[in-house]
């Protein structure tokens, strides 16, 4: 192997640190904290089941979930916006909900 050649494996190592720098960046604690099931189709399980064989992550579940947070993380600001607009619709079906009761009670 020359100079320059890089085994499998670095390449592998490579990833993986690159891959969990990747979480890392940002203002986003990547905790796992809260179970999420999901469905995914069979191509998209094989897929993962890819990258576990491979070993950029240790599990099923944390690949899903490394995959989830790199696609939060690419577009952070826009996926706070939309968050923040889903609060307000919240407060605004809070107050709806609370004068709709209130005239119905009088």
């Amino acid at each position: 192997m020359g100079p320059k050649e890089i085994s499998d494996e670095e390449d592998k190592s490579d990833l993986r640190k690159q891959i969990r720098l990747d979480l890392e960046i940002g203002e986003i604690d990547f905790k796992r904290e809260v179970s999420v099931m999901t469905r995914l189709s069979k191509e998209a399980v094989e897929l993962v089941d890819a990258l576990v064989k491979l070993n950029l992550f240790n599990s099923r579940s944390q690949a899903v979930a490394g995959l989830v947070m790199r696609t939060l993380l690419s577009e952070l600001e826009q996926f706070r916006q939309l968050k923040e607009q889903a609060d307000k619709l919240d407060e605004l079906e809070e107050t709806v909900m609370g004068l709709a009761n209130k005239a119905l009670r009088e």
